[in-house]
């Protein structure tokens, strides 16, 4: 955690397999430690940023990832539609931004 306090990030909570913080920019980070993941980090695609590659969850492992939180019977309500609605959008579920209110 030392690092992440001298990167100007703040411990906000502890959760079964997360751990939040927020930078001193307002940003919230989470890091998420859960060996189910594990498989899909290691087919994540390298995305690069500046000088630096980023691995980055491919799309699919991303949704399987949100159908499991949103499985989960101790999830918020509130969350789990949240995870729903995420994986709509992520299958291509994007309204037209002409579509109405």
């Amino acid at each position: 955690m030392r690092t992440f306090e001298k990167a100007g990030f703040r411990f906000v909570g502890e959760f079964v397999h997360s751990v939040n913080l927020r930078h001193k920019s307002g940003e919230p980070v989470q890091l998420a430690f859960d060996r189910g993941f594990d498989e899909m980090i290691g087919r994540a695609e390298a995305i690069k940023v500046g000088d630096i590659e980023i691995p980055v969850v491919r799309t699919d492992d991303l949704i399987a990832m949100k159908e499991r939180a949103a499985r989960d019977p101790g999830r918020r309500r509130s969350k789990a539609l949240r995870d729903q609605a995420d994986i709509a959008l992520l299958r291509g579920d994007v309204p037209d931004p002409d579509e109405g209110w």
